[in-house]
């Protein structure tokens, strides 16, 4: 009774700590009570941000005097889709990522300390955006690390970055039919960066993953049944947990952006979900096929013999 008592009070106590400590900590942050104030523009983001990497692929930098007024509409832009976030759902505020003081009141105090993300030493200039994401995201950074990516990033500047895929503020994880456009901006015949089919190989993949998180649900409902009727699941269990476990580390290990090994992993994942469905719907054994017999002789001098004696009496 009072280990329950314990429990509930430990469950109320971290609701408590949801609904009170983050939301207060993210209402006493200077930077969210000043970008709330601000309208989206979301669609001008978009076109500032096309013509950035239109500049940036011709090595010309962009002009802050050029694009002035553009760039006054992106930053209005930034609250509202950061406030949708799984950063702004959690709390994760400007600050861990630009650097600034939340704590001071006016712009120009808060801003004092903030490098231009167009310096080099910016903790969210293109090159060093890994790291910064590291800080929270230690395991997507290995990853990273272990990709080609980030052995061009660091060697030649030009290389995919995480806000490639993950637009800042946003942060969305992208839908498996997106990654044909994403990848196809440099992995095509135009662009002379080869292997040319990793975007199509990149949506079938982790079209693949869905369907293996789609047999994992129903195979846990088939050992859930196969148990009511008193098979045994421990086996099918562990397999099932096993694919779980693999599936848990897809996200981390898709920042390696190795699909060969990421298949393989992808494939392991499928036998053991196949092994467990063995055990809880074995293959019904074939029945054996009667082979139709003949009459033998014996049959046939019967059928005479009868016949026969029906025609006398007949007869008669």
């Amino acid at each position: 009774m009072k280990l329950k008592s314990s429990s509930s009070i430990i469950f109320f106590a971290l609701i408590g700590f949801i609904l009170f400590f983050i939301p207060q900590a993210v209402a006493e942050n200077s930077c969210i009570d000043c970008h709330k104030t601000l309208s989206p523009f979301l669609e001008v983001q978009k076109q500032f941000n096309q013509i950035r990497m239109r500049h940036l692929e011709i090595n010309v930098s962009c002009s802050l005097e050029c694009h002035e007024d553009r760039v006054r509409q992106l930053a209005t832009s930034n609250y509202q889709q950061w406030s949708e976030s799984g950063h702004g759902i959690n709390g994760i505020t400007c600050d861990k990522c630009h650097g600034g003081n939340p704590n001071q009141t006016t712009k120009e105090k808060a801003h004092a300390s903030i490098i231009n993300n167009n310096d080099p030493s910016s903790p969210v200039y293109y090159t060093n955006v890994p790291k910064t994401c590291g800080a929270c995201h230690p395991n997507e950074l290995t990853s990273f690390e272990n990709s080609k990516h980030y052995k061009k990033l660091e060697a030649l500047k030009l290389a995919p970055t995480c806000t490639t895929c993950h637009a800042p503020h946003g942060f969305a994880v992208l839908d498996p039919e997106e990654f044909r456009n994403f990848c196809g901006n440099c992995h095509s015949v135009y662009k002379k960066v080869a292997p040319y089919d990793i975007p199509l190989q990149a949506e079938y993949l982790l079209g693949k993953v869905n369907k293996l998180k789609f047999d994992i649900d129903n195979t846990r409902q088939d050992i859930f049944w196969a148990k009511k009727n008193g098979t045994d699941v421990t086996q099918a269990q562990e397999y099932t947990d096993n694919a779980l476990n693999t599936v848990s580390n897809l996200a981390v290990l898709w920042h390696e952006f190795n699909l060969t090994h990421f298949e393989d992993e992808l494939d392991s994942a499928n036998k053991d979900v196949q092994k467990a469905e063995d055990i809880v719907k074995p293959t019904p054994s074939p029945t054996k096929t009667q082979v139709p017999t003949t009459p033998g002789f014996v049959a046939i001098a019967g059928i005479i013999s009868l016949l026969a004696a029906l025609y006398v009496v007949r007869k008669k």
